[in-house]
């Protein structure tokens, strides 16, 4: 199965489980109770005072404001690097994942769980706007790092520690009391689901020379 084939089924999966999700959401279906009630359990057993101060500063850097400013400095960064064609590959991907979310929050509009909020919050719940927007950006500098560094350490460490970021971001949002675990997890998919897309676009469009061009310097130094 080639990268075409892979990305294509990967999206229909993320997609496929974020449907359901959003079905088992608007239908009150008990698989959604479930899970809510496991994940939230979760969250409890872990909670206590440094915990609290740990998860209310990661949620806080998953603000809009934040991966607004996190996004621009990614572009910066890249097109100083004579990577413009993956600085407009994060950007639409941070871009497209806000517009969709805050769409599907208006059609769907699940309030938000009735818990003491830690933070202050407003909206709608479904889905999580800042795991939807997290995935969708440090997922794209993930795909990034992965087609264009070298060094397998270098590829891992920074593939690890990212998708460390990103779950616990997540985690933030249901230890604060802001979203419900299936808000969350409908958020990941999504998200995921933007960046297989995107990706399925640009390496048949403006990425397609660059990626064609380090093939072609791969072949060279074998």
């Amino acid at each position: 199965m080639n990268a075409q084939h892979r990305a294509i089924w990967l999206t229909i999966l993320n997609y496929a489980v974020f449907i359901v999700l959003l079905i088992g959401v608007a239908t009150h279906a008990g698989f959604i109770t479930v899970i809510d009630h496991a994940g939230q359990q979760l969250a409890n057993r872990v909670t206590n005072p440094t915990m609290t101060k740990i998860m209310l500063t990661i949620t806080q850097s998953a603000n809009p404001l934040s991966l607004i400013a996190v996004t621009a400095l990614i572009i910066i960064l890249l097109i100083s690097t004579r990577q413009w064609r993956w600085g407009l590959f994060v950007g639409l991907a941070g871009g497209a994942a806000s517009l969709l979310n805050l769409i599907i929050k208006l059609i769907i509009q699940r309030a938000r769980p009735t818990l003491p909020h830690l933070i202050e919050q407003g909206g709608y719940s479904f889905p999580s706007g800042h795991s939807d927007s997290s995935i969708a950006i440090y997922g794209a500098l993930i795909l990034f790092l992965l087609v264009t560094q070298r060094s397998r350490w270098w590829r891992t460490t920074a593939v690890i520690l990212l998708t460390a970021f990103i779950l616990s971001i997540g985690f933030s949002r249901i230890y604060v009391h802001v979203h419900f675990p299936t808000d969350v997890l409908a958020g990941w998919f999504l998200g995921w689901g933007h960046i297989c897309v995107l990706w399925l676009i640009a390496r048949r469009t403006w990425l397609k020379n660059s990626l064609a061009g380090r093939q072609s310097a791969g072949r060279g130094r074998s």
